[in-house]
């Protein structure tokens, strides 16, 4: 048996749980959740199947075994709850997102039974020894009893379905009673605290609906309301007839049938309008003012124009159809590639000074024609941020323009662009006096990645990059999808460009013919 696991998150960050034979996977789940500071209700486990409400025997998991922690499904999905107490069993479906308090509070609505089920609002006389006459009401307290495991406390009933490791299926819970020493208002004082979140407050009901199950002593009643409760020289359960008679859980709505089935995703406000139809006005204005900045431009904390691109909420590239013969060479590209193959394999003359001199300046002179480049800054959220830069300006001001948007300016950062100077990989771009186009060689439009040095902190790499100021002033990044070209107007430019060349290559293969020395004079 396995006496401890270890669980990698989607960052290769990883916690190591200490278990028991007989911990169960849901609570593997919480304690690795708070070590790695994500919310447990939101994850699950990857690595295979894993039921999160069996035990560590139960699962068989090997020594030291990993678990790989995803994002978890947010839609909740159904299982079907039976719960037996008194020797009757009642079942009804329920989605994982519902405490068990919301399910006892359920079951007491939606099953017609008479008289009416009371699970949650119970209480019991209690009598001192060798006294008589009036006694104290005591709160019965629910214990649910789910495979071995016992919850009998208000801070475990309000735990969910998906909290104890049930996603779907069919479970069996076992509920009985227990007097919890403690008088009925204040166990329902603590009530109203624990689940006033859980359930909300409803309009005033009658109170017809809370009627009290009469009993003899040592029965199960239901409990009186500690406001309106009887005064001390009438009997225990008793309620005054003079003054009308409310209950201390009217301000806890009991859960319907329909709560139990996820509630559909709210359809867009009618009045805002698509961001397609923003669209071609944006664009209609640019094209009647040249000089007009580009539609969403913002003015950056040093009045520089810039804009934000948050990443598309669609997946743009899952629409196309799959074709098979975009990944099939053609012939023109079998004679491309042999171009450049005979162009590799031939000795080449090594430039001289003069030659050398005239390239760099060649170089120098179109760098200097240059007046501006856009930089695009991609965040490590797939945000972008972009801006233009003057030839004269600094990379040291390009890395002032980015810490000024960050949600942390003060954690250290590095900005990575693709080396300008002939070498391969990316080249880290040191915020120092090196302007941007004359000494690193920017030019058109240049990509920028920002990545967190290893010494940032690890709040700034889970929150959001940019600050909450400049977050919600962004706009969506539309990729400009290719058109694609009939089949016909294809051939019919393969046939064009065959013909063209055709003269082309009668009188190279002549001239090959003469040069090879067939035709020799005798």
């Amino acid at each position: 048996m396995s006496s401890h696991v270890v669980v990698i998150d989607a960052s290769a960050r990883r916690a190591t749980v200490k278990t028991t034979p007989g911990k169960h996977l849901s609570d593997v789940l919480h304690e690795a959740c708070t070590k790695l500071g994500v919310d447990a209700n939101q994850h699950t486990f990857n690595n295979k199947p894993l039921d999160l409400s069996r035990t560590i025997r139960i699962a068989a998991l090997p020594q030291g075994a990993k678990l790989d922690l995803i994002q978890a499904s947010r839609s909740p999905s159904v299982v079907n709850v039976a719960l037996a107490v008194d020797g009757q069993r009642y079942t009804h479906k329920f989605p994982s997102n519902k405490s068990l308090w919301q399910i006892l509070r359920t079951f007491e609505e939606v099953v017609d039974a008479k008289p009416k089920l009371n699970f949650t609002q119970r209480a019991v006389p209690i009598m001192a020894e060798g006294s008589s006459g009036a006694g104290r009401m005591n709160y019965e307290l629910p214990v649910i009893n789910v495979e071995s495991r016992e919850f009998g406390e208000f801070t475990e009933l309000q735990k969910t379905l998906g909290q104890l490791g049930y996603g779907g299926g069919s479970i069996l819970m076992r509920m009985r009673f227990k007097d919890s020493g403690r008088p009925v208002h204040e166990a329902m004082a603590d009530i109203s605290g624990y689940f006033e979140a859980v359930d909300p407050p409803a309009p005033a009901q009658t109170t017809d609906a809370h009627g009290a199950h009469a009993g003899g002593a040592g029965e199960s009643q239901s409990a009186p309301d500690p406001v309106a409760a009887a005064p001390a020289g009438d009997v225990a359960g008793e309620a005054n007839p003079s003054e009308p008679t409310t209950s201390a859980m009217e301000d806890v709505v009991p859960t319907t049938s329909a709560d139990t089935t996820p509630a559909p995703e709210a359809p867009p406000a009618a009045e805002a309008p698509p961001a397609t139809e923003a669209a071609p006005t944006s664009a209609a204005a640019a094209a009647a003012d040249p000089e007009a900045p580009p539609p969403g431009t913002l003015t950056g904390p040093d009045q520089r124009p810039m804009r934000i691109f948050y990443p598309s909420s669609s997946a743009p590239a899952t629409r196309n159809a799959y074709n098979e013969a975009d990944y099939v060479p053609t012939v023109d590209h079998a004679k491309s590639h042999q171009a450049a193959l005979q162009t590799a394999s031939r000795n080449k003359r090594l430039a001289s000074d003069a030659e050398l001199a005239a390239q760099a300046q060649a170089k120098a002179d179109k760098l200097a024609a240059v007046k501006s480049v856009t930089i695009r800054v991609r965040l490590p959220d797939a945000t972008h941020l972009e801006a233009e830069f003057s030839s004269v300006e600094t990379a040291a001001q390009l890395h002032a323009l980015v810490r000024s948007v960050l949600t942390h300016p003060d954690q250290p950062f590095a900005l990575k662009y693709p080396n300008t100077k002939g070498g391969l990989g990316m080249a880290t771009l040191a915020a120092g006096p090196a302007r941007l186009v004359s000494d690193l060689g920017f030019q058109g439009r240049v990509l920028v990645n920002f990545v967190w040095e290893p010494g940032a902190a690890v709040t700034a790499k889970r929150e959001p990059v940019l600050a909450p100021e400049w977050r919600d002033k962004g706009q969506e990044l539309r990729a400009q999808e290719p058109v694609a070209e009939p089949v016909e107007e294809r051939e019919e430019k393969v046939v064009r460009r065959e013909e063209k060349k055709a003269p082309v290559d009668k009188e190279a293969r002549l001239k090959s013919i003469l040069g090879k020395g067939l035709f020799k004079k005798k």
